[in-house]
């Protein structure tokens, strides 16, 4: 038995990733969702990595850390400071020392999260979730926006631009999981991603929300992961 620790990503929480934890565990892991401090406009990847190792006090056996979207430059740093066994970064950033999130992902990509965020005039954007519902088809916009609601929060903007305080990609074993219908961070970057990582990505058919949209697929890949420990 392993057991997988999710982290989320830029905006998220905890909530987009407790899909998957029920299947995981009726496939005989544990998992543990993270609850960043995203919302702090002071909080650092420093402390985002920090509560990620304070979240797995206690743990037991082996061990792998999931990282979703920007969580990949938090999961990153969790190695050096608490023993991992296993990275797995899910349609996630890959960082590199000293360049930001916002840097890594590319003037497109954080021009978007721009555009569809607006600024809290607190050192935190949010989403503009009635904007992004509207680009879902007529029939699943209510029901898209009562996720959005119920999953996304307010950024600290400071953790997005700040250089990533890793010297290296950790030397653990490691996984892709690539989004092939992502709208968020493409999937040619991500498939640069893996490659900078080493690995030969698993492919899943999924938009950006993977824990929500896929949630058995993902599980199964992690599964997957668990059993080769």
């Amino acid at each position: 038995m392993a057991t997988f620790v999710l982290v989320h990503g830029a905006f998220g929480s905890p909530a987009e990733l407790a899909p998957v934890i029920p299947l995981l565990e009726a496939l005989g892991h544990r998992a543990i969702a993270v609850d960043l401090p995203c919302a702090d406009p002071a909080a650092t990847l420093d402390d985002y990595a920090r509560t990620v190792v304070e979240a797995m006090a206690g743990i037991e056996g082996p061990v792998v850390v999931v990282g979703h979207s920007a969580g990949g430059a938090t999961i990153s740093l969790v190695p050096g400071r608490i023993r991992v066994d296993h990275l797995v970064f899910v349609t996630a950033v890959v960082p590199e020392p000293w360049r930001s999130i916002a840097d890594v992902v590319g003037a497109d990509v954080r021009e978007t999260m721009l555009s569809v965020s607006h600024d809290d005039g607190n050192g935190c954007r949010s989403f503009d979730l009635e904007m992004l519902a509207s680009l879902a088809p007529p029939e699943e916009r209510e029901a898209y926006l009562a996720f959005l609601r119920a999953t996304q929060r307010p950024q600290g903007w400071a953790a997005v631009e700040e250089p990533w305080p890793g010297r290296s990609i950790p030397d653990v074993p490691r996984t892709y999981i690539l989004c092939t219908a992502d709208n968020i961070l493409p999937p040619a970057k991500q498939r640069e991603w893996a490659a900078r990582l080493g690995v030969e990505p698993i492919e899943i058919a999924s938009d950006h929300a993977v824990f929500s949209l896929q949630p058995h697929e993902l599980a199964a890949a992690l599964a997957a992961v668990g059993r080769s420990l």
